[in-house]
Formats: C-alpha cells, sequence, structure tokens
C-alpha cells in the first residue's frame, strides 16, 4: 500500500513538472525566435554607377521580405561628411586599411561588410545574429562618429608614392578589363591580324582607361553619375559581350572537333583564302590600324567608367575627395597620375605577352602543330569570360539575385 503511495505522489510530481519544463523550453524557443526578428539597423556606403552597389542594392531589396532591417544612413562614399563619418566608423569597426573607404560597403549591428563578395556571403548571417544589442552598438558608433573624426585631408596626409603604386597594382588586377582587352587581343589573333596591331590595340586600351580613370578621378564621375541612360548601357554592354564571347567558345569548341577528326578546311574561325587576302592587303592601310587602335580607346573608356571605384579601394576615392574641396589639390593629381599609371600596368603587360607570343617563331610553330590544344585552350578562355560577363549582366539587370 506504502508503495502504491509512492508511486501515486511521485506520478502527480511528474505531472506537475513536465508542463511547467514543457512551457519554459517553449518560452526560451520563443524568446531565441524573437530575437531574430529585431528590426535589423544597418549603415550603408555606395558610389554612383558602381555594379557592385547595383548588385548590393539590388540583394538588399531582394532580403526584405526574409528579415527585418531598416538602412538607418546611406552614404555617397564621396560625400565629405559621409566620409567624415565612415573614417570613423572604420576606426571603430577595426577595418582592415586596404579596405577603408571602400564601396558597396553595410555596417550591422557589431559587423562590418566590405564589398559585394563579403556581402553576399555575410549579409543574412548578420541579420539573423544580429539582436537589439548590435543596433545599440551601432547607435553609439554613429553617435561617436558624429561627434568627429578624421577627415580625408588626414588620411590624405598619411599618403607615400610608394603607398600610392601598390595601390594602383593591387587595383589594376581588374577582372572586367582584363576580360575586355583579352576578347579583342584574342579577336584579333584568330582574324589575322598584323602582330604590331596588337601593341597599338593594346596601348589604345591601355589609354582609354587612363583617361577614364583620370577624368573621373578630376570630378567627371559626378556628371556621369547623373546620366541614368548611362549605366544602363552599361548592362547591356556585358549581355551583347558575354553573348559573342559565348558563341566563339561554342565554335571554338566545334573547330577543335572538326581538326581532330581531319577536317581543318572545315573551320568555322577561319576565314577563306579569298577574304584573308583581302583583309591582309587591307590592315596595310595606316587608316585601318588607326581605326583599330580608335575601337578600342572607345571601349576602354565606357568600360572604365561602369568600373570604376568599385575597384579604386581606399586611396582613389581618397584622392578625389581631396582634389574637389582641398589646397592640396597639386599633391593629388600628381598622385592620381601614378596611381592610374600603376593601374593600367597590367594590362600593357597583357598586351605585350599577347605580342610576344605572336611574334616568336618558335610558338608560332608551336600553334600551328597544335591546333586541337589551342581551339579548345580559346574555348575555354573565351566560355570564362562570358561567364563573367553574363553573370555581371544578368545581376545588373536583376535577374539573379
Amino acid at each position: 500500500m506504502n508503495r502504491r503511495r509512492v508511486v501515486c505522489i511521485a506520478a502527480l510530481l511528474l505531472m506537475a513538472v513536465l508542463p511547467g519544463s514543457i512551457v519554459g523550453l517553449s518560452t526560451t524557443q520563443a524568446t531565441t525566435a524573437g530575437g531574430t526578428a529585431t528590426d535589423v539597423s544597418i549603415v550603408y556606403y555606395y558610389t554612383e554607377g558602381c555594379s557592385e552597389c547595383q548588385a548590393v542594392e539590388q540583394l538588399l531589396e531582394s532580403l526584405k521580405g526574409k528579415y527585418s532591417f531598416t538602412v538607418v544612413r546611406k552614404y555617397d562614399a564621396l560625400d565629405v561628411q559621409g566620409s567624415k563619418v565612415r573614417a570613423s566608423l572604420d576606426d571603430q569597426y577595426g577595418v582592415p586599411e586596404e579596405q577603408r573607404g571602400t564601396a558597396p560597403t553595410v555596417f550591422v549591428g557589431k559587423t562590418a561588410l566590405v564589398r559585394e563578395k563579403a556581402i553576399r556571403a555575410g549579409l543574412e548571417n548578420a541579420f539573423a545574429t544580429t539582436d537589439a544589442e548590435g543596433n545599440v552598438w551601432l547607435s553609439a558608433a554613429l553617435a561617436t562618429a558624429d561627434k568627429g573624426g578624421s577627415s580625408a585631408e588626414d588620411a590624405f596626409r598619411t599618403f607615400s608614392v610608394l603607398t600610392v603604386i601598390g595601390a594602383g597594382l593591387l587595383d589594376g588586377v581588374n577582372p572586367c578589363a582584363f576580360a575586355t582587352l583579352i576578347f579583342f587581343i584574342s579577336y584579333l589573333i584568330m582574324r589575322s591580324k598584323k602582330k604590331r596591331d596588337i601593341l597599338l590595340v593594346g596601348a589604345a586600351f591601355g589609354a582609354g582607361v587612363f583617361l577614364a580613370y583620370f577624368l573621373a578621378g578630376l570630378g567627371l564621375y559626378k556628371y556621369v553619375a547623373q546620366a541614368t541612360w548611362f549605366f544602363a548601357i552599361a548592362r547591356w554592354f556585358y549581355l551583347v559581350i558575354g553573348i559573342f564571347a559565348l558563341v566563339i567558345a561554342a565554335l571554338s569548341f566545334r573547330d577543335a572537333y572538326r581538326v581532330r577528326h581531319g577536317r581543318l578546311e572545315d573551320m568555322s574561325l577561319q576565314l577563306p583564302a579569298r577574304q584573308k587576302q583581302a583583309i591582309h592587303g587591307l590592315i596595310r592601310k595606316t587608316a585601318n590600324t588607326g581605326f583599330l587602335a580608335t575601337s578600342a580607346f572607345l571601349i576602354a573608356f565606357p568600360v572604365s567608367l561602369f568600373e570604376f571605384l568599385c575597384t579604386g579601394q581606399t586611396y582613389l576615392p581618397t584622392i578625389v575627395l581631396i582634389y574637389s574641396q582641398s589646397a592640396l589639390r597639386a599633391r593629388a593629381t600628381l598622385l592620381l597620375v601614378i596611381y592610374n599609371l600603376l593601374f593600367i600596368l597590367p594590362l600593357l603587360i597583357i598586351t605585350f605577352v599577347a605580342w610576344l607570343g605572336t611574334t616568336s617563331e618558335k610558338m608560332t610553330g608551336w600553334l600551328t602543330k597544335n591546333t586541337v590544344v589551342v581551339k579548345i585552350a580559346t574555348a575555354v578562355l573565351f566560355l570564362l569570360i562570358a561567364g563573367f560577363l553574363l553573370v555581371r549582366a544578368f545581376t545588373l539587370l536583376g535577374v539573379i539575385g
């Protein structure tokens, strides 16, 4: 009997305790879930016309239905007041030196996400983990920044010629410019243009990039940024060139197959003998060479403006700010010239290597004997170029997030 009483009492105790435990567990889970529902505050830095910034803005738009967040401040990276706030935020968030002042950037909670790749990789996690404390932290950082921080002039005074040289070389590794130049040179080689034309076209392309960045640094970007049609064209430019590169890749794969099966005369990317003779005669004329160089220059100019300040990073935006509003304009102009000369150096190196490869008898002989390998390599190259340009085009057109 006593045993039965003990069992009943134990059962009653369990019934009394378990519901409470379950309720307590449910309450804890609800609180955790509620934490992720906190309206997250963010500060967003962009530059007008920057393709990465456009992609990030489309990403933010696509996340509105999934997360609750508010852009409490939105600054143009080249805005004077915004740059002062940014300098302070960079200090408080411990942003690496080479990423300071860069757009696009999102400050969320206790996290700074710099450039499109980092934003895509970390923004959703930041939204999911930032709580009220993170919002308070960001608000406090903004309050500190509003009280005063380092200015563009302060940062500019720390720049040395060697620093700007290093920045120019680093920023010169520009996938879009590389893709466009390689596309142009490869097309020239396939169409049997004179070897001299490769140097002329490469130099003209580099000059176009230099002039575009230099003029943008002197203030042209302000006028270009207001022309919304200009950046609308950029989206379609990427798409058209990307499709063209894709077609060449497909034809190159088909040529490799035909050559592999002994059908050398059936290659698509080869001109008939009469057309070859006609073109060889035409390219001897100066006007034709001038046309090629002019075309390369005219293509390089808008391509560079499309990407302006998405590759410039810390030093170029700061120099632009200084040029627009301070007495240090002469030094800013000198550093801008140095920066841009080093910026186009990788493009000139690519041009020289291409020219060297086509003028070497051994290289030419090897290319002739290994047509299949060359065709496959060409196809892969153009496939990569097409992939890069099409992804960028579809991102800017809002087809992909």
